[in-house]
């Protein structure tokens, strides 16, 4: 246990005549160098006379005095209680940057008390292990009488004006503004894996079953899921992971509902042309001009080319066909006959034959083909194939004056399919990110589904490709689409009900929320009213308190998620998560449980209590103090070396490691004996003895005295850690984290705070509150 750090002998600290420890009374004069002995006795208690604390002495002066006289010394890196105790630490007691608000926050901790365990106590301790500062040279003799001082007149003014604990109250430093340092976050999570199924089932009413086998089932692991069989933790962010689920996911609900006109899909034909027919053009290659014709052999003669021997004429640049459409290609020759046969010509595309020609030999005349020619950019060449002579008789040669290429010979559309096409992409981007699309989305979007039909003749696919460009889109896979930023009225006013739907009930609103509350028929009160009053709403819920919990999957496992999910939706104070006497069926029923458990709530279900083992290892006095009192435990390497020899006797010695740190958690430890580690409850140990289950006065300064888990339980719900813990487990639904209730939403706590005092406990009203707050709403 906690000893002095000033020797207390008869001789030389409080005179030869008595060994009582004196006291500390008064207000001291913090500048001086070498202030008497600490009147702390063996225990690590503080002795203060707290009628000479003068009545001038107040909350505020002792503040004041805090962060003149002490704050200094915690912030300092040598010697200082930073370095541990940092706002990024997980130690229950921080060291924030502003000096009043870590006074109350010590105070609020219990660190600021005459009883052991104080932050004095800790200060003049010999025991290494227990010692503050933690492996650095100790505070000086004035800096510790100072922090003693203020403990007594803090002592003393609790005394004259009895008032709400200071753990029970909201914390007085948070209701000054915040002046610490912008954050700069960006506040929005990505769709879980149950938004994304319930997004997927609105937008495709495609639950993603193919041929009897449920691929979300089988891809739970990638998008972070869990299924109480192999996955039991929910991911907090996205991974690499994710996107690979989503490479399996967007081309098969896209392709089918492209294929089917289903889903964004619904009413558009898929399949219809999406380039328009262009008024015909004529292009002439001239056979004399080496940037229109290339050629492969032969000469040039004064009104063409003149193609000696085989080869061909090839147009230098290829013809961009603008549309897949009927297209003359002419070729101007005439041959010179030598033999039986007339000069033989082909017209080629792109090097394949598509009409073979018999060239007169009398003049020039036009060697017309028409065909498809599928759009894109290709060459036409003109082609002599029979070459012969007859030495000093004759020579069969091919003249080409020119190639031209006229078309599309159809009917010009204009704009019209161009323009069906654009409206296309523009209802693909209302439907499935709730917002139409931008010029630039809907050019772009036009032009990926033109560029995949050219690479594959299959338009649906194409349709498909684009659908799936927007599934992996920013909008579609963060809960707030980020386009939101740059929207105005109603478009924004629509976002953000995409957002509310997924945080209340996720999923999407449907067809008939988005038309009742872009037509005025329900304002946002009204729709949030709406979201949690549904049994979408208590699935939801339900299934994050299942994750919170850290259910299995078995009705046991779930009997916490049932309880948090009946008072949000009954508006049952949330003070019942731990006093309540009853249980939740299973179809979200109150109903009675036996008379051993008392007013525990999740306390003593067999759900909670099982895989928490109790002494000598404190994981179900941990567990139970970061759930709901939001207490973080640090276990240095020493307390893992000696675990796995720790004996409950060991871990609850006054003079162990473990007491001397866990001051809350064995006297919690000992409240809960009656309940076994597989949940059952006895009245006997295994020795076949009474059990004590009272907090065994372990601990004077311990704040949950009682006999059993009900004492424990009717003292923590009026902790303020107990209702933050509480309100942050709402407030993660909208945000995906914890307030930042000490920096720069300290005003939405104290709004929490005071709607859940006026409403009694209501989840329900906290629910509304967060949902129609300006943090929330972005107004």
């Amino acid at each position: 246990m906690l000893v002095v750090a000033l020797a207390m002998s008869a001789v030389g600290c409080y005179g030869e005549a008595s060994l009582e420890v004196p006291s500390i009374g008064g207000v001291p004069n913090y500048d001086d160098e070498n202030p008497p002995p600490l009147p702390v006795d063996p225990t690590g208690a503080l002795s203060c006379q707290l009628a000479s604390v003068p009545q001038t002495v107040s909350l505020a002066t002792i503040a004041a005095d805090f962060g003149r006289q002490v704050y200094p010394a915690m912030v300092r890196q040598d010697s200082g209680c930073i370095s541990c105790h940092a706002t990024t630490s997980g130690r229950q007691f921080k060291v924030s940057q502003e000096p009043t608000e870590t006074f109350y926050a010590a105070r609020a901790a219990g660190f600021l008390t005459t009883q052991p365990g104080s932050l004095v106590s800790r200060l003049v301790s010999t025991d290494e292990s227990v010692r503050m500062p933690r492996n650095q040279p100790s505070w000086s003799a004035k800096e510790i009488a100072a922090m003693a001082s203020l403990t007594c007149q803090l002592a003393a003014v609790e005394a004259r004006s009895p008032q709400t604990p200071p753990d029970e109250e909201f914390p007085p430093a948070l209701l000054q503004p915040y002046t610490g340092p912008a954050v700069v976050t960006y506040d929005n999570p990505f769709l879980s894996y149950v938004q994304l199924k319930g997004k997927v089932k609105q937008v495709f009413n495609d639950d993603w079953v193919r041929g009897g086998v449920d691929k979300f089932a089988q891809t739970v692991g990638l998008f972070g899921g869990v299924d109480y069989v192999q996955y039991f933790v929910e991911a907090r962010v996205a991974s690499p992971d994710f996107l690979l689920g989503m490479d399996a996911l967007a081309p098969d609900v896209c392709l089918q509902a492209a294929r089917n006109k289903t889903g964004p899909f619904a009413g558009l034909d898929t399949s219809a042309p999406i380039i328009d027919t262009p008024p015909a053009a004529t292009r002439q290659y001239e056979a004399e001009t080496a940037t229109d014709l290339t050629a492969t052999t032969g000469a040039l003669t004064s009104t063409g080319w003149n193609l000696y021997t085989n080869g061909q004429l090839t147009t230098t640049t290829p013809y961009n066909f603008p549309v897949t459409g009927t297209y003359n290609l002419t070729v101007r020759a005439y041959g010179s006959q030598c033999g039986p046969d007339l000069p033989a010509m082909e017209i080629r595309v792109d090097g394949t034959v598509v009409k073979s020609f018999a060239v007169s030999a009398t003049a020039y005349a036009d060697h017309v083909h028409t065909m498809t020619v599928p759009a894109g950019t290709h060459t036409v060449s003109a082609a002599f194939t029979n070459d012969f002579n007859m030495s000093g008789t004759c020579d069969r040669n091919l003249y080409v004056d020119w190639v031209k290429v006229n078309g599309p010979t159809e009917p010009s559309t204009g704009t019209t399919r161009t323009d069906a096409a654009k409206a296309k992409v523009d209802t693909l981007f209302r439907r499935m990110v709730y917002r139409p699309s931008t010029p630039q989305e809907k050019t772009d979007g036009y032009a990926l589904v033109k560029d995949l039909a050219n690479y594959e003749a299959d338009l649906p696919k194409a349709w498909s490709g684009l659908c799936e460009g927007i599934m992996r889109s920013p909008d579609f896979l963060f809960t707030l689409p980020p386009s939101y930023e740059s929207r105005t009225g109603g478009e924004k006013d629509r976002l953000l009900l995409v957002k509310l739907a997924q945080d209340l009930v996720g999923r999407p609103p449907n067809a008939t929320e988005l038309a009742d509350f872009d037509a005025g028929r329900k304002s946002w009160e009204q729709m949030v009213d709406g979201y949690l009053a549904s049994v979408d709403f208590r699935t939801y819920y339900f299934h994050k308190m299942r994750v919170r919990t850290e259910s299995e999957g078995t009705a046991d496992t779930d009997e916490p998620a049932r309880l948090w999910t009946y008072l949000a939706t009954t508006g049952t104070p949330f003070q019942d998560l731990l006093t309540g006497d009853y249980s939740v069926s299973t179809d979200f029923a109150k109903v009675s449980r036996p008379s051993e458990h008392g007013k525990t709530g999740v306390l003593t279900m067999k759900g909670f209590l099982q895989n928490k083992p109790g002494l000598p290892h404190y994981n179900y006095a941990a567990r139970v103090m970061t759930d709901f009192m939001g207490s973080i435990f640090e276990i240095p390497s020493e307390v893992f070396d000696m675990r796995g020899a720790a004996t409950a006797a060991s871990t609850v010695d006054p003079t162990s490691l473990c007491f001397s740190c866990h001051q809350t958690l064995t006297p919690l430890s000992h409240q809960r004996l009656r309940w076994a580690d597989d949940g059952t409850y006895r009245t006997t140990d295994e020795q076949g003895r009474p059990i004590d289950d009272s907090d065994r006065g372990l601990v004077g300064a311990y704040a949950f005295k009682g006999q059993g888990m009900s004492a424990f339980a009717q003292k923590a719900v009026l902790k303020e850690s107990f209702a933050r813990r509480t309100l942050n487990a709402q407030y993660i639904l909208f945000f995906g984290r914890e307030m930042r209730h000490t920096q720069d939403e300290r005003v939405m706590y104290k709004r929490l705070w005071d709607v859940a005092q006026a409403d009694n406990g209501n989840l329900k009203a906290v629910l509304k509150t967060i949902a129609l707050s300006p943090e929330y709403t972005h107004r």
